[in-house]
Order: C-alpha cells, then sequence, then structure tokens
C-alpha cells in the first residue's frame, strides 16, 4: 500500500482557489449589505481601509490552513475527496465554528453575524478539503 505524502502543489492550489469565495459571500448580491449593517459599518468606514493588507493576511491564512489540513489529512489517510469534504466539515465545526461561535456569543454579537461570517469559512474549508482528498500523492 503506498503511503500518502503533502502535495504541495494541490496546498497552493487550493490557497489560492478559496480567495475568490469572500468577494462573492460579502458583495451585495449575497450578504454584503446585510453583513455590514450587524457590524454598523457604511462605505465610509471603508474609505482609508488597506484592502492589499487584508488580502494579502487572507491568502496567508488560507496557505497555513491549507498546509495544516495536508498535513492532518497524511497522517490521517484522506485519499478521496468525499473524505476531504468530510474532515474539513469535522475540523471547521471542532475547531473554528464552536469556537467563534462562543467568542461572539460574549462579545454580544448577533448570531446571524457569526453564521455569514463562519459559512465562508466552511465553503473555504470545504473547497480545500476536496482538492487535497482528490489531488493526492503517494510516496513512490
Amino acid at each position: 500500500m503506498n503511503s500518502l505524502r503533502i502535495n504541495h502543489a494541490a496546498v497552493w492550489v487550493a490557497a489560492f482557489v478559496v480567495q475568490f469565495v469572500p468577494p462573492f459571500w460579502y458583495d451585495a448580491v449575497f450578504f454584503g449589505i446585510r453583513w455590514s449593517e450587524l457590524n454598523n459599518l457604511t462605505e465610509a468606514d471603508f474609505v482609508d481601509y488597506n484592502m492589499a493588507l487584508a488580502l494579502g493576511i487572507n491568502f496567508i491564512a488560507c496557505l497555513a490552513a491549507a498546509c495544516t489540513m495536508a498535513f492532518l489529512f497524511k497522517n490521517i489517510n484522506v485519499d478521496t475527496g468525499l473524505k476531504g469534504l468530510q474532515y474539513a466539515l469535522l475540523f471547521w465545526a471542532g475547531f473554528f465554528f464552536l469556537e467563534i461561535t462562543t467568542q461572539n456569543m460574549f462579545s454580544l454579537r448577533p448570531f446571524e453575524l457569526t453564521l455569514i461570517d463562519e459559512s465562508v469559512v466552511l465553503i473555504k474549508y470545504e473547497i480545500t478539503g476536496v482538492i487535497l482528498g482528490l489531488w493526492r500523492k503517494h510516496k513512490a
């Protein structure tokens, strides 16, 4: 039986691909207007906002998440897209969603805001999980 190794190309592709999810998620067509209302933000709040810095940090965060997921997938032998999808959901729920939900509750943030913000993370994790699960490499 071949053992898995980390596919670095898949990690980089996953980190790149998920960059396209938040701009759509937070667009006015989807949840952008409601998200702004729940955060009490207006267009004026974004005038001096450094979007390039935010996007750069987001890419680094997505790359770190993909690297971590690839490491875990290698060690637990995730070798299909379906397994990648399932484990990504488990990681998101167990390590991310419940923690942020609790934090937001104590910060008196509306649960609707938590759902909007954490659903986009779920989508990014699921995409990453499928890419890493499908595009695997085996040791020779």
